[in-house]
């Protein structure tokens, strides 16, 4: 099957959109953002969610599945979901999880875009397991990485930093690919005004929120001294519900894979455009958020649900 153009243009059909995360809202000083993204995701007619591998990460993916069932219980959403990959030693292993992303993909040539949010080792083991998952794969776009977001840029971001050797293959995979980094995830702030927002409606998922949110965002505005909190997740989410909310950056990079800084971007270089060279793919590297356009999104569609 001819796979269609992802770069720039204008492709107004429904995407079908697999989800590999680490969720982990409602769990004491754990990130919520994925649970959000996976919120974002079930809310908006661009996408159709087509199933959830759940990785180690934020937690332990014992944690994670219970907390993905949950998130898809109080959005009444039917959408299956598997646990994955519990530690980095488990790369090449299979599991329910990375087989239920083959399956989904082999089945689906040119129609699965892969949306990567937590550790990559589930997403590295399918290209370890299945050579041509990658070129089954419609897109690929992961939330990973820094340039210059402290201390992550000295020692590799969250994501890269647990599984360094995955982060590695994933980004040299010869698909297309978007990484939204840190830096970018950053342009945008969920603020207490966004949190009121919410309380003002009385759905099932707007109480869920209005219970879980408080927590991280006096965490985060009281330890780490911000206005509120960063939506990781839910930026990458978005790029594939909108791209026109960034720009377009090609560059070409490595990813260190071992020792204390294992994960962090290497030899960073940007192309003029998106054409195989050496037969590699240039990576999409968006540089600006337009942060307005995203948090309107992301509260018109949270409220949706």
């Amino acid at each position: 099957m001819e796979r269609r153009p992802v770069w720039g243009g204008e492709d107004m059909t429904t995407k079908r959109v697999w989800l590999d995360t680490d969720p982990a809202i409602g769990v004491k000083y754990r990130d919520l953002d994925d649970g959000l993204a996976i919120l974002l995701l079930l809310s908006s007619p661009a996408v159709k969610l087509e199933g959830i591998s759940v990785n180690f990460g934020n937690v332990n993916v014992h944690r994670g599945f219970e907390v993905a069932k949950d998130v898809l219980e109080v959005a009444g959403a039917d959408v299956p979901f598997y646990k994955g990959a519990a530690s980095r030693r488990e790369l090449w292993r299979p599991n329910p999880a990375v087989e239920a992303l083959m399956k989904t993909v082999a089945d689906n040539p040119g129609e699965i875009s892969l949306l990567a949010v937590a550790p990559l080792t589930n997403v590295a083991t399918a290209m370890m397991l299945d050579e041509s998952f990658s070129k089954n794969l419609r897109e690929l776009v992961v939330m990973g990485g820094t340039l210059g977001f402290r201390p992550f840029s000295y020692f590799g971001e969250f994501n890269f930093h647990m599984d360094a050797q995955a982060a590695s293959m994933v980004t040299s995979a010869p698909i297309h690919k978007t990484l939204i980094t840190m830096d970018v995830c950053t342009q945008a702030v969920f603020l207490e005004e966004h949190l009121e927002k919410i309380r003002q409606h009385d759905s099932k998922v707007a109480k869920y929120l209005a219970k879980n949110i408080p927590s991280w965002l006096n965490l985060n505005r009281v330890v780490f001294r911000k206005e509120g909190f960063f939506p990781w997740d839910p930026v990458a989410a978005a790029y594939l519900i909108d791209d026109s909310i960034f720009d377009k950056n090609p560059v070409t990079f490595s990813v260190k894979k071992d020792g204390m800084r294992r994960g962090k971007i290497l030899g960073l270089e940007k192309v003029n455009d998106f054409e195989e060279k050496n037969g590699k793919l240039p990576v999409n590297m968006p540089q600006r958020l337009d942060r307005m356009r995203f948090m309107s999104l992301l509260l018109e569609s949270l409220l949706a649900l």
